[in-house]
């Protein structure tokens, strides 16, 4: 089995994203760039992943972890010296070396397995592809019968050579110590005084021609970051379709790689799909939702401008409009959720409702309960939190404070405008409330007195 070590140039300082991050964790559709990269070279069959670092270098190490090996780039002095930079691990791994730059998060898996299969016995091989506006990439320079004779940087390049469309990517397949011994001869007798990685083709080169240019986007800037997430996401959009998703705007849908979405959801315009998510059958999400590390049931609507996080949404159940489920939020399924109401590790049981204006904190609800409009849960007493239970089929008023901790027998009502500070039984009825009194033609007399005032 051929041994191949992927090697990810990282090493860039980034000026142009006009930040101390280094550029490589910079996230594009939901994640750090280099991620993507790693990605990729592991799901092509490298066995092995050095990573060349430099501005940001721990950083980068404590971001990756365990996923890879480094090696340091202490000068920039080229794309031939970082390589050169992981000479130890090239020497000690041996086989093939497959090197890819830290910041092209689009590149597929399956596209570098082609190049692979395609580069076969040769020593030196390299992806181009033709685009539309070359400026600023290396071209490639063919001779007679269409073989590599160099590639030409854009600083170097003459008027004639400046003319070609056929461009390098920045990715190649080498024998370990053929691409050493190359190496060794480049010099830096160029416009840019840089050691050039592209200089190891004028010896002899395979030339993979990719087709699609889109592929090989070389992030530089926010504008760049930004185009190369809209791919991402428009990828993603376009599988879900594929496998029976309804997305009514592809170029609005917004999912990390780790959400799931199941055949039959409808998605509307403007959702955001927030880490590890799954959306099962069935289930609409309205526009301006945003969803994180949340499970939507079967059959749910999620309406307008929701936000829903670290929840778990039974099937059945409606949410929103305009209503936020926070961390540790259990519908069990066939509950409402209605606009402006906020939810906090609340567990609601099956066909529970709160319509509208409720706060539900720490708070275990049971079956079959109405919350009425207005309803808090005063969970907090400025040092701790406490729990309010309420018990299955309970029916709360309009504008009721249940004050924590409390518990609401079964079957219980609790007048609308109480503040329950107690226990209440089952089948009970709890009201605190101050007697009502009417006073006929106050107001008259209460005008009247105003007006002598004045």
């Amino acid at each position: 089995m051929m041994k191949i070590l992927a090697l990810i140039l990282a090493a860039g300082k980034g000026t142009r994203m006009k930040s101390s991050k280094p550029k490589v964790l910079f996230e594009s559709a939901g994640k750090p760039m280099i991620d993507y990269v790693i990605n990729a070279a592991s799901s092509c069959g490298a066995d092995a992943v050095n990573i060349v670092i430099g501005s940001g270098a721990e950083d980068v190490k404590s971001h990756i972890g365990g996923r890879a090996s480094f090696s340091l780039q202490e000068n920039q002095r080229g794309t031939a010296d970082a390589v050169l930079a992981a000479e130890n691990a090239i020497q000690n791994h041996g086989g093939r070396v497959l090197i890819l730059c830290g910041d092209m998060p689009l590149v597929r898996p399956e596209t570098l397995s082609k190049f692979i299969e395609a580069a076969g016995n040769h020593a030196v091989s390299f992806i181009s592809v033709s685009v539309k506006k070359p400026f600023g990439y290396g071209r490639v320079v063919r001779g007679g019968g269409g073989s590599v004779i160099k590639i030409v940087e854009e600083k170097d390049a003459n008027d004639q050579e400046k003319k070609i469309n056929e461009v390098n990517t920045g990715i190649y397949f080498c024998d370990s110590a053929v691409l050493l011994d190359r190496l060794s001869r480049v010099g830096s007798n160029n416009a840019q005084n840089e050691f050039y990685l592209t200089d190891i083709v004028k010896e002899g080169a395979f030339a993979y021609k990719a087709e699609d240019e889109n592929e090989f986007l070389g992030v530089n800037n926010r504008v760049q970051l930004a185009e190369a997430s809209k791919a991402l996401w428009k990828r993603r959009a376009v599988r879900f379709m594929e496998q029976g998703v309804s997305i009514f705007d592809p170029d609005t849908f917004y999912a990390d790689e780790e959400t799931e979405i199941e055949n039959d959801a409808e998605i509307y315009p403007n959702v955001y799909l927030h880490g590890k998510n799954i959306i099962k059958t069935g289930s609409v999400i309205m526009s301006g939702c945003r969803i994180t590390d949340s499970v939507i049931g079967e059959n749910c609507e999620i309406k307008d401008n929701c936000c829903i996080t670290e929840s778990k949404v039974g099937a059945g159940s409606s949410v929103g409009p305009m209503a936020q489920l926070r961390p540790g939020t259990v519908l069990e399924g066939k509950n409402k959720i209605g606009n402006f109401v906020e939810t906090k590790k609340a567990v609601l049981g099956s066909g529970s409702k709160a319509s509208h204006l409720t706060y539900l904190g720490d708070a275990e609800i049971g079956k079959d309960v109405n919350i009425g409009c207005g309803t808090i849960t005063c969970n907090y007493d400025g040092i701790k939190k406490y729990k309010t239970v309420i018990e299955d089929g309970v029916f709360v008023g309009s504008d009721v404070q249940l004050v924590a901790p409390v518990k609401i027998g079964k079957g219980a009502l609790l007048a609308a405008g109480s503040t329950i500070t107690k226990d209440v039984p089952a089948d009970a009825l709890a009201m605190t409330r101050a007697d009502m009194k009417i006073k006929e033609g106050w107001v008259s007399r209460w005008k009247s007195t105003k007006k002598k005032d004045k």
